[in-house]
């Protein structure tokens, strides 16, 4: 006997429906796509790290993408100053060290100092005005010279152009015009937080090798970070711009201050003491 149906059934409305709100899966998608993003960057910043130290320092020598900074708007030259400063990093990295130039922004008030690609260190006289030791300088000079040494500037390019890589798979062109675009610009950004612990602790052992103690070795940071609490540092500060590029917190105080070995700090020579 034939029990097939003389003509096509009608299915129950609930076969193929799920009896759940329509954006759950959209929501569900999103946070899949917004996950698998974020652990191809977290790769990608991996790779660079582990990347950018192999690179020779030869070839970074040769990027001239900040060269400009060194004379754009100063009105007079400064060599001496530069040589000083120059001097002073030697004494402190010694004969072996990888060969970088040093640079005084006579200019710029803004209190700041930051290493770039190609080997290049920044003072800005607005830095030199807030010291009044040696022992200060040397810390900023010894922690600038750190990024150089480990490598963060070269790091920080491979990011940016690995995330501009990323962008422009996803389609986004203009995004990825805008980043690979700035990458020299972007060696100015903030080191993380890591890059900034290696930095201090290269330079800490640098100041004990060279003077004996690292007494002094806070004098900037903590001045800073007292103006940051007392003023909350308003949009139109100066200091705005050193405290964007380094992030000075209370863990990173402490932990300079637990490494400094008591000692006689030296007075910040005359050439570069421009009070």
């Amino acid at each position: 006997m034939d029990t097939r149906p003389s003509g096509n059934p009608i299915l129950p409305d609930h076969i193929n429906n799920k009896n759940e709100h329509p954006l759950k899966d959209f929501l569900i998608l999103s946070l899949a796509v917004v996950l698998l993003i974020s652990l191809f960057t977290w790769l990608l910043a991996a790779s660079a790290s582990w990347l950018a130290p192999k690179i020779p320092y030869e070839w970074e020598l040769s990027w001239k993408g900040d060269s400009h900074l060194t004379t754009e708007g100063s009105t007079e030259p400064h060599e001496q100053q530069e040589q000083a400063l120059q001097q002073l990093l030697q004494k402190l990295t010694g004969d072996n060290a990888l060969p970088v130039q040093v640079h005084y922004l006579a200019d710029e008030e803004t209190p700041n100092a930051f290493a770039t690609l190609g080997g290049h260190i920044f003072i800005t006289r607005g830095l030199l005005e807030n010291i009044r030791s040696e022992n200060g300088l040397a810390m900023v000079l010894a922690h600038e010279y750190a990024h150089i040494q480990l490598r963060h500037p070269m790091t920080l390019l491979l990011e940016q152009l690995s995330l501009g890589v990323l962008w422009a798979l996803m389609g986004s062109d203009n995004m990825a015009q805008t980043v690979t675009q700035s990458t020299s610009l972007l060696t100015l950004l903030a080191f993380s937080r890591d890059m900034e612990r290696d930095a201090d602790q290269f330079a800490l052992q640098r100041l004990s090798a060279t003077y004996g103690h690292t007494a002094g070795a806070d004098e900037f940071f903590t001045q800073i970070h007292q103006l940051e609490q007392e003023s909350s540092l308003p949009q139109d500060s100066e200091w705005l711009e050193f405290v964007q590029t380094h992030p000075i917190t209370d863990e990173r105080i402490q932990t300079i201050r637990g490494s400094m070995q008591a000692g006689t700090t030296t007075a910040l020579p005359t050439l570069l003491n421009i009070q």
